[in-house]
């Protein structure tokens, strides 16, 4: 493995806020890039890709269908190379998402993530999302329950 992991907490925990700030809470992920490394690896239950440039294509789908998403950090805590981060995700469902017409709905859901940094960058990450109430405050619950979760890792 080449490369140094980076064993200071605090930088990591400030450096995984200023991912939250400057391009998750923008929107603009046109340099996250500075701050996501090209080949960072995914366990989320959202089924987004590996990679930057698949990274960017998922989230500029949830940007599409929630302009005004916004992860509001509520806790954030870092040990060796890992920080863990719980927030509260609201957006309003305004453009098309997973081919669901837009509702107009507002939504408000928790989600925990966590990052593994490595040469300044995150390398990995996990997430944990309330989906059943994202669904369910859009009104947008699937009549069979697998269709909520889509990665077999979750």
């Amino acid at each position: 493995m080449a490369g140094t992991i980076t064993w200071h907490p605090e930088e990591n925990r400030l450096l995984v806020l200023r991912f939250y700030d400057e391009f998750l809470n923008t929107g603009d992920l046109d340099h996250a890039d500075e701050l996501l490394a090209y080949d960072v690896k995914q366990h989320s239950m959202l089924d987004l890709p590996d990679g930057w440039p698949g990274f960017q294509l998922a989230m500029a789908s949830w940007y599409s269908a929630f302009p005004d998403l916004h992860f509001d950090v509520q806790d954030s805590v870092a040990e060796k190379d890992m920080v863990w981060v719980r927030s509260i995700v609201r957006g309003t469902h305004t453009g098309t998402f997973r081919g669901k017409a837009p509702t107009g709905r507002r939504f408000e859901i928790w989600q925990l993530d966590a990052y593994r940094l490595k040469d300044g960058k995150i390398v990995e990450h996990w997430d944990m999302v309330d989906i059943a109430s994202l669904f369910h405050q859009l009104d947008l619950v699937p009549a069979e329950p697998d269709d909520l979760l889509t990665n077999e890792d979750a």
